[in-house]
């Protein structure tokens, strides 16, 4: 039976890194199990609006968060459905495709804090990005990949962030199956 140890390090995570403040012995193969901190968060503040390109599931988590904070948005979308539906409810939608310059224009872009390309499309997102950052050297972006690669791409381009979802799905299955596996293993332990 292996005795485990718990031990807590000073830490900072930056740039996909866990960088540890404390002085370590450990011998070559030691696991660490890297535990985040939550940490207080603060009052969102943004200066200008944001505009949301895409509103499926992740546009519409974007849209409750900014409408919950007061910050202004606009949504560029394709489907004429989802553009007439939410115009109804008194949203500022502009129906049409974010590779074209006119409708980045017509959401705002030269005012914009934010760019948030939700879009599954990744092509799309990659356009969207060059040209926004293009158009908008001082525009935050942040685009949504479904790959690793096509997210470094988008980095390449110009997005400051990239939401990746094969990395947030491993991250849910780890999630998941990380806390089976401790719970099966207290039950076995009693």
């Amino acid at each position: 039976m292996k005795t485990k140890l718990n031990h807590s390090f000073d830490a900072v995570y930056r740039d996909g890194q866990v960088t540890l403040r404390d002085a370590v012995d450990w011998p070559d193969g030691t696991p660490v199990t890297v535990t985040p901190t939550p940490m207080a968060q603060s009052p969102i503040s943004i200066e200008g609006h944001v505009i949301i390109v895409g509103f499926g599931l992740a546009g519409r988590c974007i849209a409750d968060l900014l409408g919950g904070a007061g910050i202004p948005y606009s949504i560029v979308e394709r489907n004429p459905v989802t553009v007439e539906t939410q115009r109804a409810l008194g949203r500022r939608i502009i129906q049409g495709c974010t590779a074209n310059a006119e409708t980045l224009i017509e959401a705002g872009l030269n005012s914009a804090a934010i760019l948030a390309l939700t879009i599954p499309d990744e092509d799309a997102v990659l356009e969207a990005t060059s040209l926004a950052r293009r158009l908008r050297p001082d525009l935050f972006i942040i685009a949504r990949t479904n790959y690793s690669s096509k997210g470094m791409r988008a980095t390449q381009l110009g997005a400051n962030e990239v939401i990746k979802a094969e990395q947030a799905v491993a991250l849910q299955f780890y999630d998941k199956l990380s806390a089976h596996i401790t719970k099966h293993s207290q039950s076995n332990s009693q």
